[in-house]
């Protein structure tokens, strides 16, 4: 990182190093039967893939233009942003069918999407009128809608539930929002058409992908403000963080890379290349294998975090044109 805070990186050591400890029985992790979900854009579907045998083994068709993807923490939903129609698909991961279809509004363009930690909750970032939509997960029905900045685009919240962030490209923000209570808390102004956010494992600091900068700005969530900035490389489209907080990867679109990056000793550690015009990312929180989904080559790069090499390339068929991915927890 160009600048970096002395509180932020003695609380990022405290945190990461025993757990940095218990990472040594990743590979064993690694054998899990979760599921990847990946938004088609081209054909109206989400891809489900087996993470064990990095295999396709269904396809759900959804609303048009899907564009974003979350999973409930319990892994029994999966919720789908569809931009084209103004509606989010809800999925049944037993079943592999849309259990329900949620219409937020014409002219609506939803985006990012988040599942509360408790899985109550699901909010809609709506880049086309500037403000999130709430919806029950138990209703499926939108219950609540508040401002944020101008053209929202992506969406994280914390840990513990309590604070919502959206990327704002059209005003270079972060708004920070009350989870609970839909209530500003603070604006925060970060680099040229902020991207997708991550707040990480333990909420204290949240990564934003400044697109238009070709760097990752890091808020501090204690103050709402700024204190590092690091290079990346060409137009960051994504970021996301290990099961432990560290590394933090930058998805790099223009340049089908992902920087492996040390917040601590403000070092690149490795770029991994991946498929032509990568634009999503999501970091398996059991086996921190990390899963890029790659635009015109119509793939899912996986990466393996203890080589920082891409283990396996999972072809999605013909057309594909994958837009979002998302990791069911077990």
């Amino acid at each position: 990182m160009t600048t970096q805070h002395p509180t932020f990186k003695s609380r990022a050591v405290r945190c990461a190093l025993p757990l940095l400890m218990a990472g040594i029985a990743l590979p064993a992790a690694a054998q899990n039967n979760n599921n990847l979900y990946v938004a088609n854009q081209s054909d109206n579907t989400v891809s489900v893939i087996d993470m064990k045998t990095n295999a396709v083994t269904t396809t759900v068709a959804v609303g048009a233009g899907p564009s974003g993807v979350a999973v409930s923490p319990n892994g029994n939903r999966v919720y789908v942003t569809n931009a084209s129609d103004n509606t989010v698909s809800v999925i049944d991961a037993a079943t592999n069918l849309v259990a329900a279809t949620v219409s937020i509004g014409d002219s609506t363009i939803p985006e990012g999407i988040v599942v509360s930690p408790d899985g109550s909750r699901v909010y809609v970032v709506k880049f086309g009128t500037n403000d999130v939509s709430v919806i029950d997960a138990a209703t499926n029905s939108v219950v609540n809608t508040f401002p944020v900045g101008n053209a929202p685009f992506g969406v994280a919240i914390s840990p513990n539930g309590a604070r919502l962030y959206t990327s704002n490209q059209g005003d270079n923000t972060v708004s920070v929002t009350d989870a609970r209570k839909f209530t500003s808390v603070a604006t925060v102004q970060v680099g040229n058409s902020p991207s997708a956010l991550s707040a990480g494992p333990f909420g204290a600091v949240v990564y934003v992908a400044n697109q238009g900068d070709n760097n990752l700005s890091a808020i501090e969530t204690l103050n709402n403000k700024v204190i590092a900035t690091e290079s990346t490389g060409a137009s960051p489209v994504a970021v996301d963080t290990s099961i432990v907080g560290y590394p933090v990867y930058a998805l790099n679109q223009n340049s089908n890379t992902v920087s492996v990056l040390d917040p601590i000793s403000n070092k690149t550690l490795a770029t991994v290349s991946v498929g032509e015009f990568p634009s999503a990312m999501a970091v398996d929180r059991k086996s921190s294998r990390v899963y890029v989904s790659n635009q015109v080559s119509g793939t899912v790069s996986v990466i393996n975090p203890l080589t920082n090499k891409v283990s396996a390339t999972i072809n999605l068929g013909a057309g594909a044109i994958p837009t979002a991915v998302a990791v069911q927890p077990q």
